[in-house]
């Protein structure tokens, strides 16, 4: 019996095998580039390059800075690094990259901390003093101090009185030139925190008969600078981390008054007759317009009724700034 369906018409058309297999639709798979086989000698040998780097890091530091204050700075970037190569070695699954960093963290914590429990070398105790000089007129203090404590008053009976306590014997020359007289004191080589240096801790007295300019270089330092009785003719500090006290009196004439330091606190002390002028290059919370200053284009002036005035500029990379006038 015939059928009545209709085949379609395969005239002109490749008839597929059943054993041959049919493309996809998207076209043949894109080939990838083969993953890079596993290199362990590249990866100990930059391990062992990093370890040595920070190994010399740690122990560079560890001569050069002078106080337990560097210390704790420097400690923390050293922290920090610590925390990262542990992350990195707990996501890579590397545990001696994690043992690297744990030990990175480890002495960045206990390094500091041991050093400031350990006794430091001896104190030496240098009192030293000198006459005016003859035809003496005016006077400069040049102090270089590294880290630790300053004092500086009036009322020497001569040139200059001074105990100067620190790590070991302090350098000290009085030259002249015509009717100045400059005194030069230097602190000692500090030698870092593995000799375990004492900080300097000075005490200065100046006479009062003399006009002064006052110059100071130090590093960490807690400074007391009593100027009010001198005839002040400028000041001049260099620090790191401080914290600054400088009392003024009134000014007999312009009076500069520069003070640089990395941060730390400035606590400025003037009689409430003496015109001021108050700079400040960088950060810094202060109290200007609560201590009766008005803002002048860039500057922070306050008038008086002496004759004088204090031209006063503090840099810094942010520190904060009190004036108190009364």
């Amino acid at each position: 019996m015939a059928s009545d369906v209709q085949r379609p018409d395969t005239t002109g058309l490749t008839q597929l095998s059943a054993d041959h297999p049919a493309m996809d639709d998207r076209g043949p798979a894109p080939a990838y580039p083969a993953a890079p086989e596993g290199r362990p000698g590249a990866y100990w040998t930059g391990l062992v390059v990093l370890a040595a780097g920070l190994a010399v890091t740690v122990a560079t530091l560890a001569t050069r800075v002078t106080s337990i204050v560097q210390t704790i700075l420097l400690a923390i970037p050293l922290a920090l690094i610590g925390i990262g190569l542990e992350r990195v070695g707990r996501g890579t699954g590397r545990g001696s990259l994690r043992s690297v960093g744990a030990l990175l963290l480890v002495v960045a914590v206990v390094g500091p901390l041991a050093l400031s429990l350990s006794s430091p070398d001896p104190a030496v105790i240098a009192p030293s003093s000198q006459p005016v000089p003859a035809g003496a007129a005016r006077a400069e203090l040049r102090a270089d101090m590294g880290g630790g404590q300053l004092r500086i008053a009036p009322e020497a009976s001569g040139l200059y009185t001074a105990e100067l306590r620190g790590p070991g014997q302090p350098g000290v020359q009085v030259s002249t030139a015509a009717d100045l007289a400059v005194l030069d004191l230097r602190s000692p080589p500090q030698r870092g925190m593995l000799a375990r240096n004492r900080g300097n801790d000075w005490r200065i007295q100046l006479n009062t008969a003399l006009a002064w300019r006052v110059d100071v270089s130090a590093g960490a330092v807690t400074a007391d600078l009593d100027l009010r009785r001198l005839d002040l003719r400028g000041v001049n500090v260099q620090s790191g981390v401080s914290r600054l006290a400088v009392r003024l009196g009134d000014p007999a004439a312009e009076v500069p008054v520069d003070l640089q330091l990395s941060t730390g606190l400035v606590d400025l002390y003037l009689p409430s007759s003496a015109t001021v002028e108050v700079r400040v290059e960088g950060l810094s919370v202060d109290n200007f317009r609560d201590a009766g200053l008005t803002r002048d284009a860039d500057l922070w002036r306050a008038e008086g009724t002496g004759p004088g005035r204090y031209q006063v500029r503090v840099r810094t990379s942010g520190a904060r700034i009190r004036v108190h006038r009364g």
